[in-house]
């Protein structure tokens, strides 16, 4: 019986080790980068969810930091609205809230004599994953790597942790933690090139309970507000064919794009002048292009002290910032270009140089 007990003891560590091999060849193989967008895709899709998180934004301005609750109803309806402003000391609260898409215009009035840089700063768009086409898709796993890993809770919720790391130089990484059970995104980082933070966003609160989020739908509707934050766009999708039609055979495209972008939409659109918009994306980094017919009667976009005028193949091109975005504007032979986006000033004026030319013939 004693030599049994010995005889246990001695195989009791090597049944511990054979029993965790077994348990890891029979553990899920790690996710695709095709799986995991249409994880987060679905959920986006089909998932319901009322929330608060912390919104925070590093630019040349400096680092604002928001309070934003967010209402998310799936297929039309995602609201996302300000209900306090912490990185500046100038809260909301009082006022009902804001929503960042919504016209700043009485409180930017109220203001015009502070500098461009102290005014109320609202984060950038950030694209829905739901609304990614096929080849936003293909271009985001040809032009970057997918790493999934867990992470600790958030809010409550267990997490998987996807990476988005580039393959190329000067592109930024991507940091999506995603709700374990439903494939939400809880919070999300966009990191420059060099690794510094340019915008983070994270959950403290969030509930999927249909109740509370009904109830939630509820408050917005009896506040007079619409639940859908959709606006009748003025442009329409149309043929690169079409597009030279509008622009009298003038559209010109650039005839350098960094590596991995392509063009992915072309549209028309109609205002006070006909104009062309092409943009252009590698799947997570954009750029966009305006090309409008006619003298150039473009007002600057920006006043700040950063705006200067740079001369390139003979043609004055105005060069300016807006928080991360460059913005490039120039006239050459009858048509107003803008070039605007979010890569390295030096790849902004390289596509820029790369129409000038083109055009000038």
């Amino acid at each position: 019986m004693i030599l049994k007990l010995k005889c246990m003891g001695l195989l009791l560590p090597i049944l511990f080790v054979l029993l965790m091999s077994r348990s890891n060849a029979f553990s899920d193989p790690p996710l695709t980068p095709p799986e995991i967008l249409e994880r987060i895709i679905q959920a986006e899709r089909k998932v319901s969810y009322a929330g608060t998180r912390m919104t925070v934004i590093n630019s040349p301005c400096g680092t604002t930091v928001l309070e934003e609750r967010v209402l998310h109803y799936p297929p039309k309806i995602h609201v996302v609205t300000v209900s306090s402003i912490l990185g500046d000391g100038r809260s909301l609260k009082g006022h009902d809230g804001e929503r960042h898409q919504g016209d700043g215009r009485k409180t930017l009035g109220r203001r015009q004599g502070e500098k461009f840089g102290r005014r109320r700063r609202f984060p950038p768009r950030r694209q829905q994953m739901a609304t990614l086409s096929q080849k936003e898709m293909e271009l985001l796993e040809r032009n970057y790597r997918f790493d999934f890993a867990t992470a600790e809770a958030i809010a409550g919720h267990e997490i998987d942790l996807v990476t988005i790391s580039p393959r190329l130089e000067g592109r930024p990484t991507k940091r999506l933690y995603l709700a374990r059970d439903t494939g939400i995104i809880l919070r999300a980082e966009d990191l420059h090139p060099d690794g510094t933070l340019r915008l983070m966003f994270v959950y403290t609160q969030i509930s999927f309970e249909p109740e509370k989020v009904q109830q939630k739908l509820a408050e917005l509707q009896r506040d007079g507000k619409q639940p859908s934050e959709k606006k009748r766009r003025r442009s329409q999708p149309i043929t690169l064919g079409d597009a030279r039609k509008v622009l009298d055979n003038r559209l010109v495209q650039p005839t350098y794009l960094p590596p991995g972008f392509q063009l992915l939409e072309t549209r028309s659109i109609k205002h006070r002048s006909e104009t062309v918009y092409l943009r252009y994306t590698d799947g997570l980094v954009t750029f966009s292009l305006f090309e409008t017919k006619g003298p150039s009667l473009r007002a600057p976009r920006s006043r700040g002290e950063d705006a200067q005028v740079i001369q390139r193949h003979g043609v004055a091109v105005q060069l300016s910032h807006r928080e991360q975005t460059h913005i490039l504007q120039w006239f050459v032979a009858g048509v107003d270009f803008a070039l605007m986006g979010e890569l390295s000033q030096e790849e902004m004026v390289k596509v820029a140089e790369s129409l000038i030319l083109p055009a000038k013939k």
